[in-house]
């Protein structure tokens, strides 16, 4: 039933024309033969009124005034010639319907119009007319059916107008949503990679008096980490819009846990040592969970290489259990936080505050904190074990 109105509506939006034209002539039909005996002024007025019934999207107003009039001018010379009635009440009460669906601000002068229309029509004495309590009843139950025309369409309009601003809030939403997005992705890129260049080019600027190879090696790598903050920026900001780029080719996907071996070598050849380990069931999880796994990883060693230098060594764990994954990254450092482990802590940045929204977004958490020798960051990522990718591990 659902599909066929879908195809209705399809059909409707492609050809209005068709549609209209099938729809007035079905009408009209309805109400000739509803007629008892149909003369002449009586087609002309219900053929007026179909018309008016295929030109009701566009002028729905002047469609239903044009029916009316032509209605009511055919009643009347049906009341003195002593003709039958034209029949055109269903005529009308789609044209009041349409009014009310598509004229809002003007409905009560649509109402007043309608019920002048509909018991003038029944009220004009004919030859054929009943007695005044069946006419008195037939004008009644014809005025509240007019009025439930209109009051119908009006309602209906309402509740588009109603979800066409639903729509909007929900696209506000969106795109408030994709900006705090754009702006957590450009932070985890940017503070990590300057972390890194800052630290390759203090290290570059050493030991160029000492030693030139590595002074080569530090430059260049300078120039590789660059390079690939440039490529992760552009890769950001253009997959959150499309997944093709405008020449038709793939983008590159969002760095996931296959990444995070060249992440960890790119924090060793800033020169902070990383010790990182993966137990239990490692299967992909989806590319979203993977996303967190590494911003979480990358931000915090980015956070430490940021406060603590390359004097501190990182040990990061990456724990597959069932149903989530278990990150843990704990830095030592020479000269630990001076806040006592047993406080609760709040994240200092807004990096940590984004790596706690990541957690979150999947039902999970993060906490962060100082220990007795350095920092500890552990996040907790509920996985749908359904929604893993079978398969081994990437490791």
């Amino acid at each position: 039933m659902m599909g066929c109105a879908q195809r209705v509506r399809n059909f409707d939006r492609r050809h209005p024309l068709c549609w209209d034209s099938a729809l007035a002539a079905t009408l009209t039909g309805i109400c000739a033969n509803a007629t008892p005996h149909l003369n002449v002024m009586g087609a002309a007025a219900l053929a007026v009124a179909g018309v008016a019934v295929a030109a009701r999207r566009r002028w729905p107003l002047s469609a239903l005034c044009v029916a009316s009039a032509a209605v009511l001018v055919g009643c009347m010379l049906a009341a003195i010639s002593g003709w039958d009635q034209p029949w055109a009440y269903l005529t009308i009460w789609v044209l009041l319907f349409n009014a009310g669906l598509r004229a809002p601000g003007r409905l009560a002068a649509v109402v007043v119009l309608a019920g002048l229309t509909s018991i003038t029509a029944l009220g004009v004495p004919t030859a054929h007319s009943a007695d005044a309590a069946d006419r008195t009843g037939s004008m009644l139950a014809v005025a509240a059916m007019s009025v439930a025309c209109v009051l119908g369409g009006t309602q209906i309009r309402q509740r588009r107008d109603q979800l066409a601003v639903q729509r909007r809030e929900i696209a506000n939403s969106a795109a408030v949503a994709e900006r705090s997005r754009i702006a957590q992705e450009m932070h985890d890129i940017l503070g990590h990679n300057l972390s890194v260049i800052i630290s390759l080019a203090n290290g570059g600027a050493t030991a160029a008096l000492t030693a030139p190879d590595d002074a080569v090696r530090a430059f260049t790598a300078i120039g590789e980490v660059s390079r690939s903050s440039m490529r992760d920026i552009r890769n950001t900001l253009a997959v959150l819009r499309q997944d093709y780029s405008t020449d038709g080719t793939p983008l590159d996907p969002p760095p996931g846990l296959d990444d995070l071996p060249d992440l960890v070598e790119s924090m060793r050849s800033a020169g902070l040592r990383v010790r990182i380990q993966y137990s239990g069931d490692l299967r992909p999880p989806s590319t979203g969970h993977q996303l967190a796994v590494y911003r979480i990883v990358q931000e915090s060693m980015t956070n430490t290489l940021r406060h603590a230098g390359t004097s501190a060594h990182v040990h990061v764990t990456i724990d597959g259990q069932p149903g989530a994954i278990i990150v843990s990254v704990q830095d030592h450092r020479t000269h630990p936080p001076q806040t006592p482990p047993s406080a609760d802590p709040e994240p200092p940045g807004h990096g940590l505050i984004g790596l706690r929204q990541r957690a979150q977004a999947f039902g999970g958490a993060l906490t962060a904190g100082p220990t007795e020798s350095g920092w500890l960051v552990i996040a907790n990522i509920p996985v749908d074990p359904a929604n893993a990718l079978k398969g081994p591990g990437p490791w």
